[in-house]
């Protein structure tokens, strides 16, 4: 990508004390009592639908019956290793877990947001700002906590990932450019310091792929780059992960959900499902012209993901988080099933992007606004959606789409500028 032109207008710079740089932080101040009246103070009276769920599941398996039943209203749609994680909720009484889980979710959103800005150094206070605003104004972020939904545990889990994976490349373990943004190993021991990030990063990800398989694509992307000991220990940590979930529930039980019940799942949850293959299918009203336009879809994404992105991932060129980025927000472009509120995942690429830009001293209003657009279209569209207007749901895809096309074009244009 070409440097912005001189006349662009820079983002108001929190070191500067410029009545930009006031204004903008009087806005983050405004998001922030926004966010804990909306996601905090409303909703301490609310029934956690989707958690409601998920204690129940966790009482039938500490009973020893079946989480999966198909023919509930709300039946529990998660692989089994998902209760492990969730175990020390059945201790509570539901109230009082719902509670808990709240409380926990807005933890899960700093611990995320904090994780994902320390992943650029050095620290620019514009970054901050900006990110903020984001995290605290994302209209999916209120629809996850008002269902209690499990997508903040997520978002937390690939930002640890993010953190780690981009710590434990800061050594002289994969051949490095300097247009990674990573400096080779000069330190005693710090290859030492690596091995635990990518340990980190191995085991978060399998969590991430333990819960919900489309992280799988960010193993794909390690194998890519290279970075075989991470896909090595994810491998290892997601078997010990499928034992121990086998063990609660019954490994007949998890055999039969990744065999059967998992692809019967698409249309248990509500008609608001954003996805391109429900797309597909409500415009075409022949199932199976329907798949093809999914899959043309689909092929056209991987064409232009191993065009684009592939070589510049094999030659670690040109932003580690770029790339990052566009895999993260092609699982959720791609995802076979996706609900309103799963699109907090968005958050990550989000700040992925801005961090780049900052990192790059790229960050302008010309150059940033893709960003804020889509972050206004996937909120907009989201709100609309739990007010009824279900197929304008649809429309947050072309803001998904939009920080996609955003991703490529900031991963092509970089890599055709020589490296500084």
């Amino acid at each position: 990508m070409s440097p912005s032109s001189r006349e662009d207008v820079p983002l108001p710079r929190g070191s500067a004390f410029s009545g930009g740089a006031i204004a903008l932080w009087l806005l983050v101040a405004l998001f922030i009592a926004g966010h804990i009246y909306l996601n905090v103070l409303t909703l301490k009276d609310t029934a956690f639908t989707d958690f409601h769920v998920y204690h129940e599941a966790l009482g039938r398996a500490a009973r020893g019956e079946t989480v999966y039943d198909l023919n509930s209203p709300m039946p529990f749609l998660y692989p089994p290793f998902f209760l492990i994680m969730l175990w020390p909720m059945g201790w509570l009484n539901e109230p009082t877990a719902a509670m808990v889980w709240l409380h926990l979710q807005n933890l899960f959103l700093l611990v995320s947001l904090l994780a994902l800005l320390t992943s650029f150094r050095p620290f620019k206070f514009s970054l901050l700002a900006w990110t903020i605003i984001l995290f605290t104004g994302f209209s999916p972020v209120m629809l996850n906590n008002l269902y209690g939904q499990t997508n903040l545990l997520y978002l937390v889990i690939l930002s640890v990932f993010i953190l780690a994976y981009l710590r434990s490349g800061r050594t002289g373990i994969l051949p490095v450019t300097g247009s990674v943004g990573f400096q080779p190993a000069i330190r005693h021991g710090q290859d030492a310091h690596a091995t635990v990030w990518e340990v980190v990063a191995a085991l978060t990800l399998s969590l991430a792929i333990s819960i919900r398989i489309l992280p799988i694509a960010l193993l794909v992307f390690a194998g890519i780059q290279r970075r075989n000991r991470i896909v090595l220990w994810t491998v290892g940590f997601v078997l010990a992960e499928a034992l121990a979930a086998g063990a609660l529930v019954g490994f007949a039980t998890e055999w039969r959900y990744f065999t059967s019940s998992m692809f019967h799942l698409h249309g248990l949850e509500n008609m608001r499902e954003i996805s391109l293959l429900a797309l597909a299918q409500r415009l075409i009203p022949f199932p199976g012209l329907a798949a093809l336009m999914f899959t043309v879809l689909l092929a056209a994404g991987l064409g232009m993901f191993f065009v684009w992105v592939c070589g510049p991932m094999r030659r670690l060129l040109p932003s580690v988080a770029l790339h990052i980025a566009f895999v993260i927000a092609s699982m959720v472009l791609f995802a076979p099933l996706l609900e309103y509120h799963h699109y907090t995942i968005l958050l990550a690429p989000y700040t992925l992007i801005l961090g780049d830009l900052t990192r790059r001293s790229q960050l302008r209003l010309t150059s940033a606004l893709p960003v804020f657009l889509s972050w206004a279209i996937v909120g907009g569209a989201n709100q609309l959606s739990h007010y009824q207007f279900g197929a304008v749901a649809f429309v947050a895809l072309a803001g998904a789409a939009l920080v996609w096309a955003y991703s490529i074009s900031l991963i092509t244009g970089h890599a055709s500028t020589p490296a500084s």
